[in-house]
C-alpha cells in the first residue's frame, strides 16, 4: 500500500507540471450541454467569482459544488468521550478539464486512543453537470482506500455516490450543499448523508491578509441504517492570506448524541 501511496504522490506531481504547461489566458464561458462530449477534454478554466462576488472556494466540514486546483494541510482536534483524537492529512484537487475533476486525500498521521498511525484514503472523482456564474451542479464518486491501520480506524473500503451544489444567492451570500449515500464494508453500517453550508464573503480577494474573508456555518446530517442519527453544526472562517494561501479554521458541534463534544479544524490551502 505504501507503493500505492507513492505512485500516486508522483502522479499528482506530474499534472501540476502538466497544468503549468496548458495554462492560458482562455476567457470563461457557461458549459453548454449541447457540447458535452468536447467539454470532457476541454482544459479547465478558472470559473469567475459569482455575480455577487461570493467566490467559489472550499469551507471546512462541507461540499464542494464546483472544481478547484490545490494543495490542502490540514488539522483537526477532537475532543472525545473515550480519548482526544489528532489528525493531520494532505488532499490535492486537480480539474482534468472543464467536466472532469478528481481529489485525493491522505491521514499522513492519525492518533486515536492513544494509537498512531496512517489512516484511509480517499479518492474522489467528480463531473461536472451544470455551471454558470452563479450555479456549479456536479455528480461524483468518492472511494475510501482501505490502507490505513485498522488500530485508528482504518481498513474499512466505502463508495459514496454522491451529488454537490454551489450557488451565489446575492450580497456575497453563497449557499452549497451534499446528498450522498455511503455504502462501508467491514461490518460497518451504511448511511445516508446530507450537508448544507450558507456563509458570506465580505472583503476582496486582493485585501490579503484577510482577503475574500467569509464566514460561514456548516450543518451535517447523517442516517444510518443501525443505530443513532447524527446531527451538528460547523461555524467556520476562510481568509486569503496572500500569494493565494489561504487560512480556514471552524469547529464542529454535535446536536445530537455522540461520542466526541467538539471537533476543531484547522488547514492551509495553496492554489496553482
Amino acid at each position: 500500500m505504501k507503493t500505492l501511496v507513492a505512485a500516486l504522490l508522483l502522479v499528482m506531481a506530474a499534472m501540476v507540471n502538466i497544468s503549468t504547461a496548458q495554462a492560458q489566458e482562455v476567457e470563461w464561458t457557461p458549459l453548454d450541454p449541447t457540447r458535452f462530449g468536447p467539454e470532457l477534454f476541454e482544459p479547465w478554466i478558472t470559473v469567475p467569482d459569482g455575480s455577487s462576488g461570493a467566490p467559489r472556494q472550499g469551507w471546512l466540514n462541507t461540499a464542494d459544488g464546483f472544481f478547484t486546483r490545490e494543495g490542502h494541510l490540514a488539522y483537526d482536534y477532537t475532543n472525545g468521550d473515550a480519548s482526544n483524537d489528532n489528525r493531520v492529512l494532505a488532499r490535492f484537487h486537480y480539474p482534468f478539464s472543464r467536466r472532469l475533476w478528481a481529489g485525493f486525500e491522505l491521514p499522513f498521521y492519525q492518533e486515536m486512543g492513544g494509537a498512531e498511525d496512517v489512516g484511509d484514503g480517499t479518492l474522489t472523482t467528480q463531473l461536472m453537470l451544470v455551471e454558470t456564474r452563479n450555479l456549479s451542479l456536479n455528480a461524483g464518486v468518492a472511494f475510501r482506500l482501505p490502507f490505513g491501520a485498522e488500530r485508528v480506524g482504518g481498513g474499512v473500503f466505502g463508495v459514496q455516490p454522491q451529488v454537490n451544489l454551489w450557488s451565489d444567492i446575492g450580497s456575497g451570500f453563497a449557499v452549497r450543499g451534499r446528498v450522498a449515500w455511503d455504502f462501508r464494508d467491514s461490518g460497518e453500517s451504511d448511511r445516508f448523508v446530507l450537508n448544507a453550508a450558507i456563509g458570506q464573503t465580505v472583503t476582496p480577494h486582493d485585501r490579503a491578509p484577510l482577503g475574500d474573508f467569509t464566514y460561514y456555518v456548516s450543518g451535517n446530517y447523517r442516517e444510518p441504517t443501525r443505530g443513532q442519527s447524527f446531527v451538528s453544526v460547523t461555524p467556520g472562517i476562510r481568509t486569503h492570506l496572500g500569494g493565494d494561501l489561504f487560512f480556514l479554521t471552524g469547529v464542529e458541534v454535535p446536536v445530537t448524541d455522540s461520542d466526541f463534544s467538539e471537533r476543531l479544524f484547522v488547514q492551509l490551502v495553496k492554489g496553482f
